[in-house]
């Protein structure tokens, strides 16, 4: 049982309640109670095993990176400065094609030390050998999707897509009554067939889970789609009856009206990831047009090494910079809007959102501390705008995830970080 007093609480709750002067008690895995620390205090501080004094301190929900790569942290900065087709066809696959199931392990705990520390307390994955990456997130200890890549193309974790959905399957069984939970994860058009894609939808739809895949990334996704299925990305989709409220599509950069209407009918969300769409160049997602027709969007890093970073700070003050420049209009993309997309709309997009993603009575306890205590902190007129504008992942000292402590001073406990490092280095391909 943890108390959290004297902290500034940043709810992100129905109201998006600030509240002072605040305290907060954690019972086994969820918030208990929220109120004037006082009288938090008063009720709870001899229940409590643990306390934790929030003066001059920000807490707030955890972050939620709604797409992701873990193990390709172990490509961080290779083949940078390309375009998307020639980095990832003729660099990034051949080299991660020589992964083992090692690798994706050691790259897994490498991503998950870099989120934690950079307050990332939910992620979603989408890769191979995913129970590799289920042994990292359980060493370590994280809420987390992991995402099942299926293609028709030969990988080097499966050679046809029937044994991907295989896998897929073997998953779902290994991680029931976990914090981790399995999605399918159909590639893209261009090397994922139709049949795959509703294969998984009726794997996913059938043990009720996610379904994520990369959607309308590059103008020449798009061109494929339309030269082979006579239509565009989400029109496709919909009529093969894909999107629905369990689907999360990454990136889309490329929709038009029409698509964004359908999307809007669907009930699907969205994972945008400003910066790795900037720096392959790969097109502005129509983040306004999207929002006025009620979809939902979350947040995402994409991989390390189309980033190259994991941190949802730096994340948030580029989503918010990159549009208000692209629409050279200031008020677009606030910080208010740019803070939900990386929370509650996180929340959301998993199917989460009663249990995570804001800071209420019953919900799980997930949660950041921020030392507000620093000059590019001073002074605080808005906390919201400096989350999202000033703020740095390294600013969190302290992160708790299904009630419990597994960061604190910024020490995680649970595993040797040098370790860790030491291994990436040596399993590094290159």
């Amino acid at each position: 049982m943890i108390l959290i007093k004297n902290a500034t609480l940043v709810t992100q709750d129905n109201k998006r309640r600030i509240v002072e002067n605040a305290g907060l008690f954690i019972e086994r895995d969820k918030i208990k109670d929220i109120g004037q620390s006082k009288t938090i205090e008063k009720k709870y501080a001899r229940q409590a095993k643990k306390v934790i004094d929030g003066q001059g301190k920000i807490v707030m929900p955890g972050l939620i990176n709604t797409h992701g790569h873990l193990a390709m942290t172990l490509l961080r900065g290779y083949a940078d400065d390309l375009s998307l087709e020639k980095w990832w066809l003729k660099h990034i696959y051949p080299a991660e094609s020589q992964f083992t199931p090692h690798h994706v392990y050691v790259g897994s705990l490498l991503a998950i030390l870099e989120m934690i520390k950079s307050g990332t307390t939910c992620f979603t994955d989408f890769y191979y050998y995913e129970d590799q990456v289920a042994k990292a997130v359980r060493e370590i200890g994280m809420r987390g999707i992991l995402g099942c890549a299926a293609l028709d193309l030969p990988t080097f974790a499966f050679k046809s897509p029937l044994e991907a959905l295989e896998q897929a399957k073997k998953m779902i069984r290994s991680t029931k009554g976990d914090i981790l939970s399995v999605a399918l994860a159909p590639h893209m058009f261009q090397t994922t067939s139709l049949k795959t894609y509703q294969q998984c939808k009726e794997i996913s739809k059938g043990n009720n889970l996610l379904l994520m895949t990369h959607l309308s990334e590059t103008k020449g996704e798009v061109d494929y789609c339309l030269k082979k299925y006579k239509k565009r990305p989400i029109e496709v989709l919909f009529k093969a009856g894909i999107l629905d409220d369990k689907t999360l599509l990454v990136h889309c950069c490329w929709l038009n009206k029409k698509e964004i209407k359908i999307l809007a009918q669907s009930g699907a969300s969205v994972a945008h990831c400003p910066i790795s769409n900037m720096k392959l160049a790969s097109g502005t997602m129509p983040l306004t047009e999207m929002l006025k027709a009620g979809i939902n969007i979350s947040l995402g890093t994409d991989s390390a090494c189309s980033n190259n970073s994991l941190d949802m700070f730096e994340e948030m003050k580029t989503a918010a910079l990159l549009h208000k420049v692209n629409q050279l209009n200031p008020t677009v993309a606030d910080a208010q809007t740019v803070l939900d997309m990386a929370t509650i709309n996180g929340a959301r997009a998993l199917n989460l959102e009663k249990e995570i993603g804001s800071l209420e009575k019953g919900k799980q306890a997930d949660l950041i501390v921020l030392d507000f205590k620093n000059p590019h902190l001073a002074p605080c007129h808005n906390v919201i705008s400096h989350l999202v504008y000033s703020a740095k992942g390294s600013d969190v000292e302290t992160a708790i995830i299904n009630g419990r402590v597994f960061m604190e001073n910024r020490e995680i406990e649970r595993v040797n970080q040098d370790k860790v490092l030491d291994q990436a280095k040596k399993f590094a391909i290159f």
